[in-house]
């Protein structure tokens, strides 16, 4: 693991949980830099999650020169984005936390529209406003009717990113380790009866590779851990 200033106390921390993006994750941490309100005072957090290329070294590369303190996180294997998020956010210690996929599909210019929003409200969800692949919007709206039924909650092009701080984010018990992890930070916010604001995003392709989170096998997963939380929450009760 390797830190630009392991003693300071940002105000932004950014987590950037990779999968074999050596080709995208240079650009896409210069464009995080470039959002950045004050690159000094925020961290990131680079999640290398067991890649197969060269990720692990593109990501201590830009540590050593970046102008935001840097901590690289190397898991040996790869478990996915939800285990891949939970190791960065260990590791974030900002007063402000969000992340951003490695694959550059979102601007995060966009994201920290949400900043200003929390100062009235304990999270903010960010929304995408276009995805240009028919078979994720079938199942997308498929899982946001099911999302509705069961929680009585409008998740409808909730992207899994978030906008919360520090003290918030520690209130939260994120028990998903899979694919379910970003849903699951927004139903136990809405179970908790927070105030929730949202924020759109413009959904781009990503730079380079392909995505493995619309897969069959991960669309069951999430259905599955969708239930089990549903049924978790009614004996919480």
């Amino acid at each position: 693991m390797t830190t630009n200033d392991p003693t300071a106390t940002p105000d932004l921390s950014i987590i950037i949980p990779a999968y074999n993006e050596r080709e995208s994750l240079e650009a896409t941490v210069k464009a995080v830099i470039a959002a950045l309100p004050d690159p000094s005072r925020s961290q990131l957090v680079i999640v290398n999650d067991g890649s197969t290329d060269d990720t692990l070294a593109t990501a201590e590369a830009i540590a050593a020169s970046c102008p935001a303190a840097v901590v690289v996180v190397d898991r040996a294997t790869n478990g996915g984005m939800g285990q891949a998020l939970a190791s960065g956010l260990e590791r974030a210690n900002g007063d402000v936390i969000t992340w951003i996929p490695g694959d550059g599909e979102y601007d995060l210019s966009e994201v920290l529209l949400g900043l200003d929003l929390l100062t009235s409200n304990d999270i903010v969800l960010v929304k995408r406003t276009s995805r240009g692949q028919t078979g994720r919007n079938i199942v997308s709206t498929i899982m946001y009717g099911l999302i509705r039924v069961l929680f009585g909650f409008d998740a409808s092009g909730y992207c899994g990113i978030f906008v919360i701080s520090g003290t918030r984010w520690n209130d939260l018990t994120i028990r998903s380790r899979d694919v379910f992890f970003t849903l699951e930070v927004a139903l136990r916010a809405r179970h908790a009866g927070w105030k929730i604001a949202y924020v759109t995003a413009e959904w781009r392709p990503r730079r380079a590779g392909r995505s493995r989170v619309f897969r069959p096998s991960v669309m069951v997963r999430n259905l599955v851990e969708l239930l089990r939380f549903r049924i978790a929450l009614w004996f919480s009760r």
